[in-house]
């Protein structure tokens, strides 16, 4: 784990005894496979030594001995050495003007690594990475728009990839921003230029809809489910109901056949709800329902984007007796906002393990990030909090350039209960998630 300010351990719940147990030494890299059904194949060059497997009986092992068989059977079970998977996930990717502006080069093209530049080499060192993708990647054809109706050039899904991502999120209240034909052009981009991205949210017929995705890593299937709240307004056509997918009353029925087909299929299901309300540092009611319903019919995480702010996570129990693990808000990866607490946002690391009880977190955390712009956006990109400096806010144009426009009050009266500096943003931190800061 990065370092952080008063820096706890991860949650760790049994891995450790494990590993103590079993001498486990993995050396990981993955690679990325497609299969003809979907499934995406995270192909590992680890080597794993089990030193445990030296003294292993199994029931071809145990000796005969003198006396006679009993009636009674007893069960040898042999013992499995755990698997762990390390997931990773950031939030909105919330692509306003200047962070277009910022990557525009002399041909026409865009160039974002800037905007990855402090944060790739973790990202890239997960065995998974989930990023939000709140804006449709509609391409330069449909023209390159920001708030409210927001068009992105594809070469921001490159970056993507570049930056180490291997699951996009695109359910979000966005998506429909410029019509069916960007959603689609979404979708040829994922689907002829990096088909071994896990994208999720949008599909281009109902089968695809009806298609559980599932991304394997070292034999752990991971069940990955995304929906988004509503479109802004917008309606999806009538010849396409399954071209985004929603979370409303209309679509518990179908969203619970999701789950329960998820489960039958995969180790591990993860839901990533779009959803909860903007600006608001605490979850919802309505959120606290969806993750009730998503954790009753079988999500073993939840890990949700829209309000723009990190908002708490916390354990919830389901009907069947299960723990479900719940990040409500991840907040912002990347935006042009002006509220300071839009700044603050987290980097969720979850450790999935399989062994022969069954597949479970293990560990979990949260690392937090900053989005940092200065005036004319010379400076467009994000740091861990680890990272920040107060030199660094000093130029931050939400302290040198801001908002002057007609929500400027509202920023105003806002902002003085958020200091910009390294300690306000990590008493921020503090107040919102408590467990991951000392």
């Amino acid at each position: 784990m990065s370092g952080k300010r008063n820096s706890k351990p991860m949650h760790s719940l049994i891995a450790m005894l494990l590993c103590l147990c079993l001498g486990i030494t993995t050396l990981a890299g993955c690679s990325r496979t497609a299969s003809s059904d979907g499934t995406i194949y995270l192909e590992s060059t680890s080597q794993t030594v089990d030193s445990s497997t030296e003294n292993t009986e199994t029931a071809s092992t145990v000796e005969a001995t003198s006396e006679p068989a009993s009636e009674e059977t007893t069960e040898v079970t042999a013992t499995v050495a755990p698997v762990s998977v390390n997931l990773i996930a950031v939030g909105d990717m919330l692509l306003h003007g200047g962070i277009h502006n910022s990557a525009l080069q002399a041909d026409g093209s865009y160039n974002y690594e800037h905007v990855f530049e402090h944060t790739k080499n973790r990202i890239a060192a997960a065995d998974i990475a989930v990023a939000n993708q709140e804006v449709i990647l509609g391409g330069v054809e449909l023209g390159v728009s920001s708030y409210p109706q927001f068009n992105s050039p594809q070469d921001f899904g490159d970056a993507l990839v570049d930056a180490g991502f291997d699951v996009i999120l695109h359910a979000s209240n966005h998506t429909m921003d410029k019509d069916t034909v960007a959603v689609l052009n979404t979708i040829h981009f994922w689907k002829e230029k990096h088909p071994d991205i896990t994208f999720l949210g949008i599909n281009e017929n109902q089968e695809e809809r009806n298609t559980i995705r599932i991304v394997e890593k070292d034999g752990v299937k991971l069940a990955m489910l995304n929906y988004t709240y509503g479109l802004n307004g917008f309606s999806l056509p009538s010849d396409k109901p399954y071209l985004v997918n929603l979370m409303d009353e209309a679509h518990k029925t179908e969203i619970a056949e999701d789950l329960k087909k998820a489960r039958e299929e995969a180790d591990f299901v993860i839901v990533y709800p779009h959803w909860g309300t903007e600006y608001v540092l605490e979850a919802t009611d309505e959120q606290k329902q969806w993750a009730q319903f998503f954790a009753d019919n079988g999500a073993d995480l939840i890990i949700g984007t829209h309000p723009h702010v990190v908002e708490p996570v916390e354990w919830i129990t389901a009907s069947d007796g299960r723990q479900t693990l719940v990040y409500y808000s991840l907040g912002n990866y990347i935006s042009i906002q002006y509220y300071n607490y839009s700044m603050l946002g987290g980097f969720a690391e979850v450790t999935i393990t399989k062994d022969s009880s069954g597949t479970y977190i293990s560990d979990y955390d949260m690392d937090f990030l900053v989005t940092h712009y200065t005036a004319g956006r010379t400076e467009m990109t994000t740091y861990f909090l680890s990272d920040y400096t107060d030199e660094l806010a000093s130029r931050h144009a939400i302290l040198t350039e801001p908002y002057a426009g007609q929500y400027a009050e509202s920023y105003r009266n806002v902002n003085q209960w958020y200091p910009f500096t390294v300690d306000g943003l990590w008493n921020l931190a503090r107040q919102i998630c408590p467990q991951f800061v000392d």
